[in-house]
């Protein structure tokens, strides 16, 4: 018996978001590839970052959705095109608590359109955070309609599974059926 499924990436740069949202969205074990940060800057901003990919499975409404998160720093930027390979549409993750946040963000969701015409949405995260950008400014900057940015708080499953829901609207609009071979 054949089931549905979808497998989704969820990318962005480093510390937007990307391995809190698959902690959120998951109900079971989540796999990650965290270790300590090795440089000053970096402990400045998390104790821990990503060196190869998070993993889980959710079920939406009869699908399993495979979801992996990249790493976010640009030295590992090999990974991005490795954990792509047979992906259905994404997820950018954007660091909405700035401007300067969203600006830098720009090269890695260049990257990820470079890597061919994937259904995707632009979550910007941390919209629980006082003067939060918002997503039709984010649009605006990314010059993408605004129907594919939607705004995100990773630690709140309810908003987790909502951009999730989003992206697999988007992808299964495109592409009606996913099926495993």
């Amino acid at each position: 018996m054949q089931r549905d499924y979808l497998k989704i990436l969820v990318s962005g740069p480093y510390a937007s978001g990307k391995t809190t949202f698959v902690k959120t969205i998951s109900s079971g074990k989540v796999l990650t590839t965290e270790v300590p940060v090795s440089t000053l800057y970096e402990s400045q901003i998390k104790q821990y970052t990503t060196v190869a990919f998070d993993y889980c499975r959710v079920n939406l409404d009869g699908t399993d959705v495979y979801v992996f998160g990249t790493p976010g720093q640009t030295r590992l930027q090999f990974m991005w095109r490795v954990l792509a390979v047979g992906m259905h549409g994404y997820i950018f993750i954007v660091d909405g608590s700035s401007m300067l946040n969203v600006m830098r963000s720009r090269t890695v969701y260049e990257y990820m359109k470079n890597l061919g015409d994937y259904p995707h949405v632009i979550a910007v995260n941390k919209q629980d955070l006082p003067n939060s950008i918002k997503p039709s400014t984010v649009a605006q900057v990314f010059g993408v309609n605004n129907d594919i940015v939607v705004p995100l708080v990773a630690l709140k499953k309810e908003s987790a599974i909502s951009v999730l829901q989003r992206a697999v609207e988007l992808i299964r609009a495109q592409k009606p059926k996913y099926r495993a071979e």
